[in-house]
C-alpha cells in the first residue's frame, strides 16, 4: 500500500455515511480505532439529517463531522463530498451500521491496493444476529466464503456498505448515481481496465431491519436507477415485478427449516406487505430524500 511520507504510516480516509444511527455509530468507530497496523486514520462522518445523538457520539470518538442537508442528500453525493473531505490515497467507505470483524479487517482489506491496478475492494457481510429471514437469504446469496478478483469474474460483487476504494481511481471516476452508485462505479472502473476485489477474509455485521415499506422504497430507489437503460415503465410491469418477488420469496419462505407454521405465516404477511407498498409507492414521485422519513438508514 502506499505511504505519503517516508517512514510515517499510511494515512487512510475514513467516509460513514450515517442517519440516526446512535445505536451502532460507536461501535463503528471503536472497531476502526482497535485495527491491527500502522494505519493513520481520518474519520469522517456524513450525516444526512440526524435527530438523535449520532453526530455527538461521532465528535465524542474523534470523528469530524460533515454535516449534508436532508434534501441534497443521495448516495452518490453522500461519498464524493466525502472522499473530497479526507485524507489519504486510500478511503473506506462504511455505512455506520456496518461493523468490521475482528482486528486484522482493515489489514485484510487493504493488502490488496500493493497491486496498482486494484481500484476496491468490498468486505463480505454477515448479518447480525436478529436479522430478518430476507436479510439472512440475501446476504448468504451475495456474500460467499470465497475471494475473488474482476480479473477472474466480470460480476465481482461490490458494495459500498464496506469498501476500500483508490482516491486515483475515484479521481478519475467519480460517482455519480443517487443509488446503486457502488455497482455502477465497479462496472464503470473495470470497464478501464481497473480490478475490483471481494475480500471474503475480511468482514462486517451488516444486515437491516426495516418495515415491508421501507425495503419497498430501497428497492424503488434501486430500480428507479436500472429504469434508466430500460423501456418506460408501466403499472402492469410494476406488478409483474412484485408479483414475482412474492412468489420467488415465498418458495424460500416455505422451504425455512426451524421455523414455525406460525411465523412462516407471519414471513408470507410481511412479504406481501412488502410487494403492496412497492405497486403503491412506485407511483408516486419523489426522491430519496424526500422519502427519507420511510426509507430510514443510509446503507
Amino acid at each position: 500500500m502506499d505511504v505519503e511520507r517516508g517512514g510515517d504510516p499510511p494515512r487512510v480516509g475514513v467516509v460513514i455515511r450515517a442517519l440516526n444511527e446512535s445505536a451502532l455509530i460507536g461501535k463503528c468507530l471503536g472497531a476502526l480505532a482497535r485495527q491491527d497496523g500502522p494505519f493513520d486514520l481520518d474519520m469522517l462522518l456524513v450525516d444526512s439529517g440526524s435527530t438523535d445523538a449520532t453526530v455527538e457520539i461521532a465528535r465524542g470518538h474523534g470523528a469530524r463531522v460533515l454535516e449534508l442537508p436532508p434534501a441534497d442528500f443521495d448516495y452518490s453525493r453522500a461519498l464524493n463530498d466525502g472522499i473530497e473531505e479526507v485524507r489519504g490515497d486510500l478511503v473506506v467507505v462504511l455505512s455506520a451500521h456496518a461493523i468490521p470483524i475482528g482486528d486484522d479487517w482493515l489489514e485484510r482489506m487493504t493488502r490488496w491496493f500493493d497491486n496498482p491496478r486494484v481500484a476496491g475492494v468490498a468486505s463480505r457481510q454477515v448479518p447480525w444476529p436478529d436479522a430478518p429471514w430476507m436479510e439472512v437469504h440475501r446476504l448468504g446469496e451475495q456474500f460467499g466464503d470465497t475471494s475473488r478478483t474482476s480479473a477472474d469474474d466480470q460480476d465481482v460483487l461490490f458494495s459500498n456498505a464496506a469498501s476500500v476504494i483508490r482516491r486515483a481511481t475515484w479521481r478519475e471516476q467519480p460517482f455519480v448515481l443517487p443509488a446503486a452508485e457502488d455497482a455502477d462505479w465497479a462496472e464503470r472502473v473495470t470497464a478501464r481496465g481497473w480490478t475490483i476485489v471481494y475480500e471474503a477474509d475480511a468482514a462486517v455485521h451488516h444486515s437491516h431491519r426495516e418495515s415491508p415499506r421501507a425495503q419497498a422504497l430501497r428497492m424503488i430507489d434501486i430500480n428507479r436507477v436500472l429504469d434508466r437503460d430500460r423501456t418506460p415503465r408501466t403499472p402492469l410491469r410494476t406488478i409483474r415485478e412484485a408479483a414475482g418477488l412474492v412468489v420467488r420469496d415465498a418458495r424460500k419462505i416455505m422451504a425455512l427449516e426451524g421455523h414455525t407454521t406460525t411465523r412462516k405465516i407471519g414471513h408470507l404477511v410481511e412479504l406481501i406487505q412488502l410487494a403492496w407498498y412497492y405497486v403503491i409507492d412506485f407511483s408516486r414521485s419523489g426522491t430519496t430524500a424526500e422519502r427519507r422519513g420511510a426509507a430510514g438508514a443510509r446503507g
